[in-house]
């Protein structure tokens, strides 16, 4: 009835909303304009907060959430990475299938914080996961079921490499993807102005 009608509306205002603010985003990174406050941040807690807020999503789509791993600290803007795992998340959710689950791993590796996002969905090829970042690019699933820019991952991306970051995609057709992000765990010395010398004080 009228009730469904006006959640569909406000669903695709949001969903407007959305897609501008990725459009904006996008604008303001490529334009070397976005502010980075990178702090020593301990991931799991982040993971858990992200976690919560796409919880009624993955109600919604009948798909279990589950983190595992504690103890890793990176060297990150916190309000960047979440807008990262938000993203990866809300992906993991929407591209994969009811009964699935998504899975947030946290790990050290060396001088490198990784988190993981693992999702049960239909997988990618090896096409489409080197076409993955480019912005727009939906991988034929512009006419699929799932709405979305595909825009999300290539500010996604870009914003893991401002932090000094990588995002790599492993995925096997049928059985699911698994978006690894890694991140410095230490404060990225600058390089020196080459006028005064490289000693320490």
């Amino acid at each position: 009835g009228q009730r469904r009608r006006l959640a569909l509306i406000r669903q695709a205002g949001e969903h407007l909303l959305a897609m501008i603010d990725d459009l904006l985003d996008l604008t303001s990174i490529e334009a070397g304009r976005v502010p980075l406050a990178p702090e020593r941040l301990d991931l799991r807690p982040l993971a858990d907060d992200v976690l919560a807020l796409v919880h009624a999503a993955a109600s919604r789509h009948d798909v279990a959430l589950a983190c595992a791993g504690a103890g890793v600290v990176a060297w990150a803007d916190r309000t960047r990475l979440r807008q990262v795992l938000i993203n990866l998340l809300s992906n993991a959710i929407k591209y994969n299938r009811p009964g699935g689950r998504v899975l947030v791993q946290l790990q050290a590796d060396g001088a490198r914080a990784v988190v993981q996002v693992h999702d049960t969905g239909l997988g990618l090829s090896a096409e489409d996961c080197a076409q993955l970042f480019q912005p727009f690019n939906r991988l034929g699933q512009a006419l699929g079921p799932v709405e979305g820019t595909g825009i999300g991952l290539a500010v996604t991306q870009h914003l893991v490499r401002l932090m000094g970051g990588q995002i790599t995609v492993q995925s096997t057709p049928g059985e699911g993807s698994c978006f690894s992000v890694a991140l410095p765990m230490q404060a990225q010395a600058a390089p020196a102005p080459p006028d005064q010398g490289t000693s320490l004080p």
